[in-house]
């Protein structure tokens, strides 16, 4: 049988290398490759088509969140396991609701890993059994908006819902404007949002303005 293909994604190197060991020791399983970030990671799908995506959530700039999306969007046959140190609700929810099939934490045993994977190979949710009881469907996504969001970024949103020009938020805030354009930048793709019109959308839905 061919082993399923498998993607990493984690800034911590030395954990990332800890968890190809292990699932490189598994049969039928193959680490094809470990990414840093959502951009290496995206261009590893195109080059590997791998069976699972093993991300965690948090990554500098990027997110694992927007990672997800992309796959849920442009690789839907691809199967997304969250493994993370965030063990809230909010975090669950919103990332099992993005697109993610499994859901752990970075202190999984390997039989429970192994189970995750064949789960989601078998079109199941699997979530962490010590997770299973934060775990409910219901909208509580505000809070882990404000996580993924800079304190600066909320704030530029809230210039840019004041009509704030780049040049005005500028000297307002005392940097750039070629640091506003880069916040309104990472601002959009963090809300996976279009346009001003959509960002105010989303900023008044996560009651971030």
């Amino acid at each position: 049988m061919t082993p399923l293909k498998i993607i990493l994604v984690d800034d911590h190197e030395i954990l990332m290398d800890g968890i190809a060991s292990l699932l490189n020791g598994m049969k039928g399983l193959t680490v094809v490759a470990k990414c840093a970030n959502v951009e290496d990671a995206i261009r590893e799908l195109h080059k590997s088509a791998p069976d699972i995506v093993i991300t965690d959530i948090s990554m500098g700039e990027e997110t694992g969140l927007q990672l997800i999306r992309k796959i849920a969007k442009d690789f839907p046959l691809v199967k997304v396991i969250v493994l993370t140190m965030h063990d809230t609700n909010e975090f669950i929810r919103t990332m099992m609701e993005a697109g993610a099939s499994g859901y752990l934490l970075k202190n999984v045993r390997q039989p429970e890993l192994l189970k995750a994977i064949e789960n989601v190979m078998n079109e199941q949710e699997y979530i962490q059994q010590e997770l299973v009881s934060k775990y409910t469907h219901e909208p509580q996504d505000d809070k882990i908006s404000r996580q993924l969001l800079s304190a600066r970024e909320i704030e530029i949103i809230r210039l840019i819902a004041n009509e704030m020009s780049t040049a005005e938020i500028s000297k307002r805030l005392f940097i750039s404007q070629f640091t506003v354009e880069t916040h309104r930048k990472n601002i959009l793709r963090k809300t996976g949002s279009k346009s001003v019109i959509g960002l105010l959308n989303y900023a008044r839905k996560h009651d971030l303005l």
